[in-house]
């Protein structure tokens, strides 16, 4: 009987070892997804300050040309306007594997584009995504790294979203602007032109509305860029050191 008894226990705790090796295995596993799933949200984020270190630039130099325009405005035309952009680049394009190009010729009826650009705000987001419906965000222990990382893509995205749609909306007042002024002419005429020679207060008061927004975004942006320097830290500290 005793000797029954001593299998059935020495049987049991195999069994309980087996389990709990088990256990420790899986939980081993899904801290090495977790960590890899958290660098790789850092290298996201990463890629995303390299991103707005440029966005910022981009608008500096926007917010540059409209105060010039501004305080210029009775003197200055569409050839002053297209040099500064040459010293003051914004406007750009994309190469296949993503690097920026800068435009420096213009078409003959350009200055509505120069004066109406507003860059348009595309961080990613992809993984952030992918951890928050996989339910991954939620399993960061570090309360104030994961307030800090949901602050980045809710809060602060929002308010950037939100200052980058105002500006759109003021950007299609000043195409409106160049629309109905050119709509008065019985002949062709070019946004040059009509820059030239029909600038009224209309036209200064939304470029000091565009200049008041940009400085609106610049500094939401610099408030989001040392969020997510920050962030970077946090998990280059917890996890391991970011490339």
């Amino acid at each position: 009987m005793r000797k029954l008894l001593l299998d059935g226990f020495v049987i049991f705790l195999s069994v309980f070892a087996s389990f709990s090796i088990d256990n420790y295995r899986d939980s081993l596993i899904e801290k090495e997804i977790l960590n890899e799933s958290v660098i790789t949200l850092g290298d996201e984020i990463s890629s995303n300050i390299l991103y707005t270190k440029e966005h910022i630039q981009q608008l500096k130099n926007i917010r540059y040309l409209t105060s010039q325009v501004i305080e210029n405005f009775k003197s200055i035309d569409a050839k002053s306007v297209f040099i500064m952009h040459d010293s003051n680049p914004y406007i750009h394009d994309f190469t296949i594997d993503g690097q920026i190009i800068y435009v420096k010729k213009y078409e003959e009826n350009s200055i509505n584009q120069i004066l109406t650009w507003t860059n348009a705000w595309e961080p990613e987001i992809v993984f952030f995504q992918s951890m928050l419906n996989s339910g991954k965000l939620l399993e960061i222990k570090n309360k104030k790294l994961r307030k800090e990382i949901e602050s980045i893509y809710t809060k602060q995205e929002e308010r950037i979203t939100g200052f980058f749609e105002i500006n759109s909306k003021n950007s299609e007042l000043l195409n409106d602007w160049f629309s109905q002024n050119i709509d008065q002419y019985d002949y062709d005429i070019s946004a040059n032109q009509i820059f030239n020679n029909s600038k009224d207060q209309r036209l200064k008061n939304l470029l000091k509305q565009k200049k008041w927004i940009l400085e609106q975004r610049a500094s939401n942006l610099d408030n989001y860029l040392q969020a997510l320097q920050n962030v970077v830290l946090l998990i280059s500290t917890e996890y391991k050191k970011l490339d």
